[in-house]
């Protein structure tokens, strides 16, 4: 019974094929034009999409690590230009107030240079400077601040943050927390890890750079910290309050947070 009912249905497809068949010879006149048109513009479809792939591909390949590269540059000199407008801003305001009051400048100027230790002065440069400056290769300790991680978080930005994100925080904290910790951390640990292995005579701090280099592994070619830095920099474990920081900073897309091997990473990615 079932193969008659299958040979049954065969001929019921087939007879339904053939009407459906006499129907367009019948009005073949009426469709040829319009199916010449649509296999043409079909082919034309093809032709475009194909040409439009390569066009991506081509992008991809070529352009787009160009563009990248291009576009990383002119953020590091405009960080740099607005360096160095501060710095110039700084000169003209000292010389206004010297023409003003000199004496009292003077003063004050030597009171500063008394109190502020002479070994540990503050430069600003960019890490692959760094990395080609001869402080890779000295052993006395430096306070360097690293312009690829020179951010401000504006207003606007920080009222894009879901409130239920924000809490009680304000724009002034989160500020706070990013420079004083964060960026931070970063500055401390690349200042170290790019030192040249006999410039670190520190057990302590030799124990570190071999930990940063051995992290390193997992993400070659991003600046990242991990959550035990953030610890060690709080001297504490990250509690909630942290974690809703660090969660702030993941959506403003200054930091991306990803797990490798049971280690919590943070990667900077704000360019």
């Amino acid at each position: 019974m079932e193969g008659l009912e299958s040979r049954l249905k065969k001929q019921v497809e087939l007879i339904k094929r053939i009407e459906t068949f006499f129907e367009l010879q019948a009005c073949k006149s009426l469709i040829v034009s319009d199916c010449n048109n649509l296999h043409t513009n079909s082919c034309d479809s093809s032709d475009a999409l194909r040409e439009a792939r390569k066009s991506v591909t081509h992008f991809r390949k070529h352009l787009y690590p160009k563009y990248t590269e291009v576009k990383q540059l002119l953020h590091k000199n405009l960080l740099l230009m607005l360096h160095l407008m501060e710095q110039i801003d700084k000169i003209q305001c000292n010389n206004v107030l010297k023409e003003q009051h000199p004496n009292t400048v003077m003063n004050s100027q030597q009171q500063k240079t008394n109190s502020i230790p002479t070994v540990h002065t503050v430069d600003k440069m960019f890490l692959t400077d760094y990395q080609k400056s001869p402080f890779v290769s000295k052993m006395k300790p430096r306070c360097l601040s690293f312009l690829d991680f020179n951010i401000q978080i504006s207003q606007e930005e920080f009222e894009q943050v879901p409130k239920y994100m924000r809490g009680r925080d304000s724009l002034d904290e989160l500020i706070g927390f990013l420079q004083s910790v964060i960026v931070s951390c970063f500055e401390e640990k690349y200042s170290l890890l790019y030192k040249n292995k006999k410039a670190v005579t520190n057990q302590q701090d030799l124990a570190m750079w071999k930990t940063f280099h051995q992290q390193q592994t997992a993400f070659p070619n991003s600046k990242f910290i991990t959550q035990g830095d953030i610890a060690r920099k709080l001297g504490r474990l990250i509690d909630k309050k942290v974690n809703s920081k660090l969660t702030m900073l993941r959506h403003l897309h200054i930091l991306q947070e990803t797990r490798s091997e049971g280690t919590v990473y943070y990667i900077w990615i704000r360019e």
